[in-house]
């Protein structure tokens, strides 16, 4: 385990083992988009709701403890397309997919998977991927 100090344990690869690994390739790609604008970024918050990736990254404050905006600006555009794609991206194998309601017996929730996964993989809980970094 990282210790609390390193900014590695809240980036994005901390919480890839909490998702399907058909998002995997969108969480590197936004794993390295955020690291190109800051190597030090810190995940905020971290969930699979309503069937999609839902990411926060933390704000970011200048010498003069004046808030980043331009930062801001660009992380959110990045998060906002993982998002959107994670949403259109079957979370189990990384083809195109949309939205649906699954269940077996005891649950009912959305994934987002395609028209393949769910004809031939029995529905699944995936591991809890409601995180705070805080």
């Amino acid at each position: 385990m990282k210790a609390p100090h390193d900014t590695t344990a809240r980036q994005i690869p901390a919480w890839s083992e909490t998702v399907g690994p058909g998002w995997a390739s969108l969480l590197d790609r936004l794993h390295h988009d955020l690291q190109a604008i800051d190597a030090d970024y810190r995940i905020e918050s971290f969930a699979v709701k309503l069937g999609g990736l839902r990411v926060s990254v933390a704000d970011r404050f200048d010498e003069h403890g004046e808030f980043d905006g331009e930062f801001a600006d660009c992380v959110t555009a990045l998060t906002d397309s993982a998002e959107t794609a994670s949403e259109h991206t079957c979370e189990t194998c990384g083809s195109e997919g949309r939205i649906r309601l699954r269940g077996d017996d005891q649950h009912t929730w959305m994934q987002a998977i395609c028209d393949a996964c769910r004809t031939t993989r029995p529905p699944h809980v995936l591991p809890t991927a409601a995180h705070g970094a805080g």
